[in-house]
């Protein structure tokens, strides 16, 4: 079987200490080019994992006929190269925020579908088995049907939003300042940035999907909220209190904290302290922690599913462009409804 050829675009920071790390690992792929507007940056990073060439021009990448590409640039950029991408022929994983706004995502999901390749978004926190472990639960009925969740995340991205260039990525790159500076280039700040990793995997755990929000930012007015809070209706009728906090750099992991009430039973997620509590109706209690509920981020994983999908697999649910173009939906009428202070409904095509 012939190596699957790979290639990545517009390579920075965190492709330094993720996507490219999962490629080289791989003896099955073959990273064949890696693309930045910085040369020397693609230079080195083609050295440092064995890429064939390198270029400051991605179109150059996709010439070369990569079965699998990774789009890592700016949310700006995302729609020319993904959809350049896809009509060369490959299976596609880009970084979220996915699209700045929910027209450019569609455009991006529907080339997907016309193209017959798979569109995958960076959302990883699905492969984290603490995740994993409770949408089993409610799939399995555990909780009957969803009547209300509360779903808190604070990320240290605090500094990234107010200018700084470490990410705490590990790599050695500094991220540019206007990828998370900027709206017109970021999409947002900690809505976008964060909150989308909460609003994918909500729709995700619960297979429901948010239908009306009512939201506020801080800083008021400000073009790069740092927090976000907001009140969700769910199709299926129940409700959610969703926050996103950038804090200061104290600690290297997310904190995630979700409880989800049903009818049959709750379920309480600290990924902090990698525990997942299931409480039953009948008062009995089920507690799982590490391994079993580990809440520690595989930030390969979306890259990995990426190469299973140049291997056949479908492309898994919690990262697919269906639930990412809802996402991005969703994060409009955030970022609009916090402006205008009314509540939004959402209807995608």
């Amino acid at each position: 079987m012939s190596p699957i050829k790979a290639a990545v675009l517009s390579a920075g920071a965190w492709s330094q200490s993720s996507h490219l790390p999962a490629l080289a690992a791989d003896t099955d792929v073959d990273i064949i080019s890696v693309t930045s507007p910085d040369g020397a940056s693609a230079e080195k990073s083609a050295a440092t994992f064995g890429a064939a060439h390198w270029s400051t021009d991605w179109r150059e990448a996709l010439a070369r006929a990569p079965d699998i590409v990774v789009v890592s640039s700016p949310p700006v950029a995302h729609e020319e190269m993904v959809i350049g991408a896809l009509q060369a022929g490959a299976h596609v994983l880009v970084e979220k925020p996915f699209a700045l706004d929910a027209a450019s995502a569609i455009r991006m999901r529907n080339a997907a579908l016309a193209a017959g390749r798979h569109l995958l978004i960076g959302f990883g926190w699905p492969a984290a088995p603490i995740f994993a472990k409770a949408r089993a639960l409610v799939e399995a009925g555990e909780i009957g049907t969803v009547e209300h969740l509360t779903f808190h995340l604070a990320v240290n991205t605090r500094a990234l939003l107010s200018g700084g260039t470490d990410g705490g990525w590990g790599g050695e790159e500094a991220s540019n300042v206007a990828t998370y500076t900027d709206p017109r280039i970021s999409a947002g700040g900690s809505v976008a940035v964060s909150m989308s990793h909460q609003l994918g995997l909500l729709e995700w755990l619960t297979g429901d999907e948010i239908v009306a929000v009512q939201a506020s930012t801080f800083p008021v007015g400000a073009p790069i909220d740092l927090h976000a809070s907001v009140n969700a209706e769910l199709r299926g009728g129940g409700s959610a209190a969703i926050s996103s906090a950038s804090t200061h750099p104290y600690l290297a992991r997310p904190q995630w904290h979700l409880a989800l009430y049903g009818n049959q039973g709750q379920l309480w997620l600290d990924s902090i302290a990698d525990h997942l509590r299931l409480v039953r109706a009948n008062g009995e209690i089920v507690t799982f922690e590490a391994p079993a509920a580990s809440g520690v981020y595989d930030a390969g994983a979306p890259t990995k599913a990426l190469i299973a999908c140049a291997r056949g697999a479908d492309a898994p649910a919690g990262l697919n462009a269906h639930l990412a173009t809802r996402v991005v939906a969703v994060t409009d009428a955030i970022y609009e409804s916090a402006r205008s202070g009314g509540k939004l409904r959402i209807d995608i095509p």
